[in-house]
This record gives C-alpha cells, structure tokens and sequence, in this order.
C-alpha cells in the first residue's frame, strides 16, 4: 500500500491552501472531499473581508482555489474519512478504502451539529456515521435518521430500502427537494421539524427522545455535514468544542495536525487559508523527518 507524505481531510478554504502548499513543496498529497468543495462558502453572495481581493462571490473563490490547486495534481478522493488511527504511519479508513500516510491535517470545518446525549456512549451499539457500512445490520428493523446536507441522500435511499420503518428527520435549514422526498418508500415517516435531543439504551440503541416525544427504534444514523472531531479520532484533545493546536497547528498527536474552522473562531476565510498553508509546513517537515 502507498504511503502518502500528508492525507487532507476536506476540502474547503484550508484544506485546498494546505495541499496547495504540500504540493509546492513537491509531497504526495490525497485530500479526501466528499461533497462539494466548500459547500458552505460556494453559497455567499459575496465575500469583501479577503485581503488583496475587493469584492468575490463564495463560488467563484472556491472554483478558483479549486483550479490552481488542482493544477499541482494532488490525489483527491471523494470519500468521506469514517475514522484516522494514529500510528506510523497513520490510517485513515472511508466506507470502502483504507489510506496510509506519514502526517494528517483535519480540515473538516466546523461540526454545525454537537453530539447528543447517548451518542458517544452507543456508537457501534446502534448509532452509526455510515449507512453503507452499517446499514446491512438494520435489514428489516425500525431505524432513524438524521441528515443535514444534501450529500447523503444516496444513503438515505440505502437506509430506506433496508429498513422496516425509518424515521427520517431533517435538520437545520435543509431543504430536500420534494420530488426526491416523494419517491422514497411508505416506510419512511419524514419531520421537518423535530429535532433528536438523545438516544437511549443500555448495551444497544433502543429509542431516540425528540421534540416530538420518543421513538422506539434499533439504531440511529447521523448524516451530518461533518462529524465531531474527537469522532474522527479517538483521543484527539478540544478547546471547546474545537481542537486545540498549538502556533504550529499541531494536535496533542505528533503528526495530526488542525486548520480551518475545526479549530475555532473566527470562522474567516483568510484565516483558513492561513491555517492550511501553516498546518502544510508543519506536516511537510513532519514527514520529512524534521
């Protein structure tokens, strides 16, 4: 298996300005995007705080970092990161594919959605990141699901089609397109509104507490924009609910490093591409040896 110098994981602001600046220093890259570059950012009108830039909209930002980064051919992989194992050298494992590389930079953004009471405790007890890589487990039982970006409605269908009943709940501002809506199954009971405040049981998932009162069901899957950082990696220290680096954007693990939003306010796209451009230095003499 190969062994890349520095593995990106996201592709917004920081995660772009980081395998920009891996990539000048002529180290294997592979940034891993799932959606679509910046989703968030692509969506503002209008952007007038960049230094040096008047006036520019989010999508034209994005699709101009996007090229000139591109340009310097790192390895990009359109899987969303279930889990990074700290090691020599680190492994970072999607749904289907397992990467190695010698130093990591999260750049996922910030988790929108905090972890609900139960979460944490039932992970791989009944809650799960990933329908495809779960989703076989809750064949014919009761389930629910939480989304909130358009980037999983191919496993919402995959939940759908499994599951005896599903409870599909839809968080934030999304709004899925009604034509998609109308061709999922009967089985799936759609709430706009209501909001999962915690998951309950003891050895497995046995209900979810929402707004609307408890469900019983037999697992939950959380489809969120991004996942909880100390989720992605197991022991990973926060300041907050960000993790904390230090001046060289170095996590509390020698070659895991942080930029971006994950790791805190203010969430300016200048400091992003501040923070990945750091973060990549560091992780080049990481992998260097340095």
């Amino acid at each position: 298996m190969a062994v890349f110098d520095v593995a990106i994981v996201g592709g917004g602001p920081a995660g772009l300005s980081a395998a920009l600046t891996a990539r000048v220093h002529n180290k294997s890259v592979v940034l891993f995007e799932a959606a679509g570059f910046g989703d968030k950012l692509r969506r503002a009108s209008k952007i007038n705080n960049i230094p040096g830039i008047m006036t520019i909209s989010g999508i034209d930002f994005m699709e101009n970092l996007l090229e000139q980064t591109l340009s310097y051919e790192p390895v990009i992989v359109k899987e969303r990161v279930q889990s990074v194992f700290i090691g020599e050298p680190f492994t970072l494992m999607t749904a289907d594919n397992v990467f190695q590389a010698k130093s990591v930079i999260l750049a996922t953004g910030v988790a929108m959605s905090k972890t609900v009471p139960g979460e944490r405790a039932l992970l791989g007890r009944g809650v799960s990141y990933c329908a495809s890589c779960d989703g076989h487990f809750f064949e014919d039982k009761d389930i629910a699901v939480y989304i909130n970006t358009l980037a999983y409605q191919q496993d919402v269908e995959l939940l759908a089609s499994l599951a005896k009943n599903m409870n599909l709940y839809i968080g934030g501002a999304l709004q899925l397109p009604r034509e998609w809506l109308d061709t999922l199954p009967a089985s799936v009971v759609v709430h706009k509104k209501a909001i999962v405040q915690s998951v309950e049981g003891e050895k497995t998932v046995t209900a979810i507490h929402t707004n609307e009162g408890m469900k019983i069901v037999d697992g939950v899957f959380f489809l969120r924009d991004t996942y909880p950082p100390e989720n992605l990696v197991e022991g990973v220290i926060l300041d907050g609910n960000s993790v904390a680096v230090n001046r060289h954007m170095e996590t509390n693990f020698k070659g895991l490093f942080a930029a971006g939003d994950v790791v805190g306010t203010p969430l300016q796209v200048a400091k992003a591409v501040g923070e990945g451009q750091m973060a990549a230095f560091s992780a080049v003499a990481y992998a260097a040896g340095y």
